[in-house]
């Protein structure tokens, strides 16, 4: 089944939770909602997988109090059917892989935050996706989630790449496609805050000045910052995210309109050269 029912997960979760009265959560979560993610890397413990999903936004394990009422909440707006039904389509339209989807709440210290933080996040691997969400998300922003993550799945599924191969140049054009996907299929309405964040001038100097140079530097982890930026750095917040999408947008309307099963096939060295931030054209 593509959509894993992670409600039972979630369920059994905050039932140990309260026979213990939340003794030991943090071993629960791990036991209960990584260890059955083992299928997937059998050389991947749950314990780093905890760790990685608590970083792109799962719960904390002492939110345990409030996740009975949250899934509930999740499944009266039918979250995991909406979810089900959007994949068979993107998946028919793309021409993309079988995927597992996973769903669980997200961090309900975000729910609390600015609004600067979101209230949905995913990660997305070759084989499987995961969607945090809050129960106030519309279906229009659950399908926006799943639409970027899921277009995440068809590059790295067309790239064939390691992790720790994969260069920041192709990091940018994933985080491009996958909104630039969102853009083709429900409108400008649905993108993400950071695509208009920054004037064409502003990114291409930040562009030609900090990223040129390092669009060979290889493994994901090695791109945070690049993609996300930093307070006090030369690398404004969401830059990376900014100028993937711009990228892709640009590469589009000056030599599109291509498909997006079309699109996510093109070379990110073809994609950056036909676009507005063409490196000859730059330097």
């Amino acid at each position: 089944m593509p959509v894993i029912q992670t409600q039972s997960w979630l369920y059994k979760f905050v039932e140990l939770c309260e026979e213990q009265s939340g003794r030991g959560s943090a071993y629960l979560q791990r036991e209960i909602l990584c260890e059955p993610l083992m299928k997937l890397t059998p050389k991947v413990n749950p314990e780093v997988w905890q760790y990685e999903l608590l970083n792109y936004g799962l719960f904390e394990p002492d939110e345990w109090l409030n996740i009975k009422e949250i899934v509930k909440e999740m499944e009266t707006k039918k979250v995991w059917q909406i979810v089900k039904k959007e994949y068979r389509l993107l998946k028919k339209l793309w021409n993309g892989p079988k995927v597992s989807i996973y769903i669980f709440p997200i961090k309900i210290g975000n729910l609390k935050s600015t609004e600067q933080i979101p209230k949905k996040n995913g990660v997305a691997f070759r084989g499987a996706l995961f969607l945090f969400v809050s129960p106030d998300l519309s279906s229009g922003e659950i399908k926006a989630l799943l639409a970027h993550e899921y277009n995440h799945v068809c590059r790295l599924n067309y790239l064939d790449l390691a992790p720790e191969k994969i260069t920041l140049r192709d990091s940018l054009i994933i985080e491009g496609l996958g909104e630039y996907a969102v853009k083709d299929l429900y409108g400008e309405k649905w993108l993400g805050p950071w695509t208009n964040l920054y004037s064409f001038e502003e990114a291409s100097e930040i562009w030609k000045h900090h990223f040129i140079r390092s669009l060979n530097i290889s493994g994901v982890k090695n791109h945070q910052l690049f993609l996300y930026g930093r307070v006090r750095s030369k690398f404004p917040k969401w830059i990376g995210y900014h100028l993937g999408y711009q990228i892709v947008d640009t590469f589009q309307k000056k030599h599109g309109p291509f498909r997006n099963d079309e699109l996510y096939t093109k070379s990110s060295e073809e994609i950056i050269a036909g676009s507005k931030f063409a490196i000859e054209k730059l330097l």
